[in-house]
């Protein structure tokens, strides 16, 4: 019993040999599949090329992604952004209970 990794030699080879499309064959694609037409010019890629053609468009694009790859604080300091945040909504919260309470109280 042959392996799936050994080659596989005489009349079984030469009957997928056969099977394979060959480029004399033609295509049962229709022809819209086969040579697509260009695509559109839209709305978004006109001003996107015409944002970019302006004089410090690459210096400007190049600063931006340099900012989006920058690390972040929360990414920094984990823990101690966890704390500081915990604290900050329990501040939050208890600024907004004791608002209502005041509220409820001229009541």
């Amino acid at each position: 019993m042959a392996t799936p990794n050994e080659s596989r030699t005489g009349p079984a080879a030469a009957d997928d040999r056969r099977m394979l499309r060959t480029p004399q064959q033609p295509s049962s694609l229709p022809e819209w599949m086969l040579n697509p037409p260009p695509p559109r010019r839209t709305v978004g890629d006109r001003l996107a090329g015409a944002v970019t053609a302006l004089p410090g468009a690459a210096r400007l694009r190049r600063r931006w992604w340099a900012w989006q790859g920058r690390r972040r604080l929360h990414q920094r300091y984990p823990n101690a952004v966890k704390v500081a945040t915990f604290f900050l909504c329990f501040a939050v919260a208890l600024a907004l209970v004791l608002a209502a309470n005041a509220l409820f109280g001229m009541a």
